[in-house]
């Protein structure tokens, strides 16, 4: 099985506050889906890239990128490092955007302003493996990105980088990363940077 792990850049993006919003929203849980739908769409889309989607999970969806050739690679941390800390301004235009939509008429977008999303954005080994036609990512650093999900941070919106990940992100500008970590069970202490777009002196754009 190690044969077949490359390196992988794996990218979680979820919307917190998911779950008070649809309890919220019980009464119209359709347009509640749509809604989130169309947050997680705009994160497909902003990213763009060559990203490939491993899942949508409710409120997340993972993606993730194989290792080409060098300058590849380094095009890929450099394009998602500028997209990655200008998105925050997109999503709430797009929440602005929902707002005023069809889909938020009567009471389908309660408190849809306490919606966020955050990244966690992890670089290791992983493998591609198939069962029954659906092509799933495997491997520990895969499963060390999601643990993350569940972490320390309090605040609803920012950017979790893995020291490997971290490594070989670049930045369009000088940012404010804070440092921390997290003990994970069975795969012990897992170093990260964060970065909070709250806690910035300037807007990235």
């Amino acid at each position: 099985m190690t044969d077949n792990l490359k390196k992988s850049l794996l990218i979680l993006a979820d919307i917190s506050g998911y779950t008070n919003f649809m309890l919220a929203n019980s009464r119209s849980l359709s347009r509640s889906n749509k809604i989130i739908s169309e947050l997680l769409l705009t994160v497909i889309r902003h990213i763009g890239l060559n990203l490939t989607i491993s899942k949508i999970e409710g409120d997340a969806v993972f993606l993730y990128a194989m290792r080409g050739s060098e300058e590849e690679w380094k095009e890929l941390h450099e394009r998602l490092g500028e997209k990655l800390v200008s998105f925050f301004n997109i999503f709430r235009q797009k929440i602005d955007e929902l707002k005023n939509s069809v889909l938020c008429e009567g009471d389908a977008c309660e408190i849809i302003d306490s919606l966020a999303v955050k990244f966690i954005i992890h670089s290791g080994l992983s493998e591609e493996v198939e069962i029954e036609g659906f092509r799933e990512l495997a491997g520990i650093d895969v499963i060390i990105l999601h643990r993350l999900l569940k972490n320390s941070i309090n605040e609803k919106e920012y950017i979790l980088l893995t020291e490997t990940a971290c490594a070989e992100m670049s930045f369009p500008q000088i940012i404010c990363l804070d440092r921390s970590s997290e003990t994970v069970a069975g795969l012990g202490k897992i170093n990260y940077f964060v970065y909070h777009p709250s806690h910035q002196k300037q807007p990235p754009y």
